[in-house]
């Protein structure tokens, strides 16, 4: 990489009704197709799996995917996964204070189970000890290789 302040990451999530494949190896594959192709290098590549919500989740009805994603998530659910997806280190802000425990939570406006709901009132020792609430959109998080802001955590 050149010496630069700037640092050049990519994210890439599949564009249909499937699982991101290898970080590693799709990130090797890409720094070296952009090379060749138009002299750009990057530092990280993030594979991010998309989650049953919002614009993806309307495809996937549209397109009569759903229960087979749906499916694919809960069998490739990787335990390992678990211990490194957003919500067990991260908390998402609202524009208005709100918190959640992710950014899909927010979206989907399902705040933290915890007596602190504003970061106003915020106490880390009772966020620590709060319940994330989960629902069906978590499979993708934890499905294969697993997957959170950061990429793939497993």
């Amino acid at each position: 990489m050149p010496d630069s302040d700037l640092r050049l990451d990519l994210v890439y999530n599949p564009s249909g009704a499937f699982l991101p494949g290898d970080q590693a190896s799709m990130e090797k594959d890409f720094k070296k197709a952009l090379m060749e192709d138009f002299g750009i290098q990057f530092h990280n590549l993030f594979a991010i799996t998309n989650l049953p919500i919002a614009r993806f989740l309307d495809y996937l009805i549209a397109s009569e995917n759903y229960e087979d994603y749906m499916y694919q998530l809960v069998e490739a659910y990787n335990p390992a996964a678990v211990a490194n997806v957003m919500c067990t280190n991260t908390l998402s802000i609202s524009w208005d204070g709100y918190l959640y425990d992710c950014d899909f939570n927010q979206m989907l406006e399902l705040p933290v189970n915890s007596k602190v709901k504003h970061i106003s009132e915020y106490n880390e020792d009772l966020l620590e000890g709060r319940n994330i609430v989960i629902s069906q959109h978590c499979y993708g998080c934890t499905a294969g290789a697993g997957s959170s802001c950061q990429g793939s955590v497993a």
